[in-house]
């Protein structure tokens, strides 16, 4: 490279503003490897949307780069999974490196209630109030609860058809919201005997402990025939809360896995530009680390970046030039 460029990378959101900062950092400090004159350009548009609609925008070249979680769903994307509007068309997507973030869908509702399982909740048409993130492709929540529901012949408007609710309303994930010892959010709601359920990801946030102390929930299993069709169907990945993890979880609870952050970019970006974004990462990688610290013990970023693993699970193939610096630094 020798004319200058501009690096574009959309990183929306709290957390992976964070991550964007450090990456343009690396790229732009002062002993920046790019050619004289170039620039890095970090992007935000509605945070859960660019989950979905960020993965089309790098494949038509408005970005360079972008993040994305879970992994699984950048593969159905690349695949041409169009199934609710994830897209439409194949997309040229390859991975750069997966950040470490514990997180899995949890279903739960109160106990109370006397529910045991998905199926009684659509077989007997409760109306149940739920609590989630934005639906449908306002967040690859949405998306994956549209095709959850869908095994069970379901949705969510189905759901507030026979008189239930479905709403984002009391998610609160302000990680430094300091109360005098009172509750907010969901938390708040169920005490308070307003809310009956919460299915939603972010398990590491405070939201999911305080409300899980709240009242007593439980937590419901996804079928194993339904999770095997969605692997087969989207490239789901299954998994398993751990028994443990919030009060209430006794045993391990079969899920869907939203475990990873995954930094993509579109196909064509040139290998130079990928190598030296890994290798800013990694002049910045603990300086990123120290900008979760504040959120101990519910941070985001859930372990230490280890860039030896970080090639790992991507879903989507590596693109050339992050294989390349990998395999330079004896990684692969």
């Amino acid at each position: 490279m020798s004319s200058p460029i501009e690096v574009r990378l959309l990183t929306a959101g709290a957390n992976w503003l964070r991550v964007g900062s450090m990456l343009g950092l690396g790229l732009t400090g002062y002993n920046s490897p790019l050619p004289e004159g170039s620039s890095v350009s970090v992007h935000t548009i509605e945070t859960g949307a660019s989950c979905i609609r960020g993965m089309q925008l790098v494949d038509e070249g408005r970005y360079d780069f972008a993040i994305t979680t879970p992994p699984w769903l950048a593969k159905a994307a690349a695949d041409g999974v169009t199934a609710f509007g994830l897209t439409d068309r194949p997309l040229d997507l390859r991975a750069v490196c997966v950040f470490p973030h514990f997180d899995q869908l949890a279903l739960a509702v109160r106990a109370d209630l006397g529910i045991t399982s998905l199926r009684q909740i659509f077989e007997e048409k409760i109306p149940l109030r739920i609590s989630t993130g934005p639906t449908h492709l306002g967040h690859s929540l949405g998306w994956v609860m549209d095709v959850l529901l869908a095994e069970y012949g379901v949705s969510v408007e189905d759901i507030e058809g026979w008189g239930g609710t479905v709403s984002s309303g009391g998610r609160q994930l302000n990680f430094l919201e300091v109360t005098d010892g009172g509750l907010t959010g969901r938390a708040a709601l169920l005490a308070a005997g307003k809310l009956d359920a919460v299915f939603d990801e972010a398990l590491m946030t405070k939201s999911w402990k305080e409300a899980a102390e709240a009242v007593p929930m439980t937590f419901l299993p996804i079928e194993d025939e339904v999770l095997s069709s969605l692997e087969a169907k989207y490239g789901a990945r299954r998994t398993v809360l751990p028994a443990g993890r919030l009060p209430g979880v006794e045993t391990d609870i079969p899920t869907l896995d939203f475990t990873g952050w995954l930094l993509y970019c579109r196909a064509d970006v040139d290998d130079e530009i990928v190598f030296l974004t890994l290798q800013g990462l990694e002049q910045q990688t603990a300086q990123l680390e120290t900008l979760f610290e504040s959120q101990a013990p519910y941070a985001a970023l859930t372990e230490p970046i280890d860039l030896s693993k970080a090639w790992q699970n991507t879903e989507v193939p590596l693109h050339p030039g992050a294989e390349r610096f990998y395999r330079a630094k004896g990684f692969m």
